[in-house]
């Protein structure tokens, strides 16, 4: 090994002993300028994720305190694999964009993060439903559907605050 080889800690690099020139950070590291696209879309997918575990739960918690019965829903989302799967990957999916938006928005991020629930919810209604599954489950079902993501993008953006710090 070369002696002038860095270390990598956390965002820096340490000379070690060697030559005698300290070297600054990389220039791919973001010591000072914030995180990379790319690091903010990975942190926010995985924040999404963890979205998805709480709109999850959430299920759950309505189905125990009776509101999705009397929403018109008869089970909560299955926990077993591989059922389990497919929302929380689509929740990660939904981490992207918001990965691509927070820094422009990082002032506002908790509001964002709020009504950022709207983007899967709305894409739900017009994409993903099965025709005339909102006819069928009526505005009962529509508002179950409403209510249950509706922790998505909080915690979303929560998460994301959390691992990404004061400054993305």
């Amino acid at each position: 090994m070369n002696t002038s080889t860095q270390l990598r800690f956390a965002r820096s690099t340490v000379p070690t002993a060697g030559c005698g020139q300290a070297e600054g950070p990389d220039k791919d590291s973001n010591m000072g300028s914030g995180l990379t696209l790319i690091q903010r879309v990975a942190i926010c997918f995985a924040a999404g994720v963890i979205g998805g575990v709480t709109v999850v739960l959430f299920s759950h918690l309505l189905f125990a305190l009776g509101l999705s019965a009397t929403l018109g829903v008869n089970q909560p989302v299955s926990l077993k694999s591989p059922e389990i799967y497919r929302p929380l990957f689509w929740a990660g999916l939904w981490g992207i964009p918001f990965g691509l938006l927070v820094k422009s928005l990082w002032r506002w991020q908790y509001i964002f993060g709020l009504l950022y629930f709207l983007a899967p919810v709305l894409a739900l209604f017009t994409i993903f439903l099965p025709k005339g599954a909102l006819e069928q489950g009526g505005l009962s079902f529509t508002l179950y559907l409403i209510l249950v993501n509706l922790p998505y993008g909080i915690v979303t953006a929560l998460v994301a605050r959390a691992i990404i710090g004061k400054k993305p």
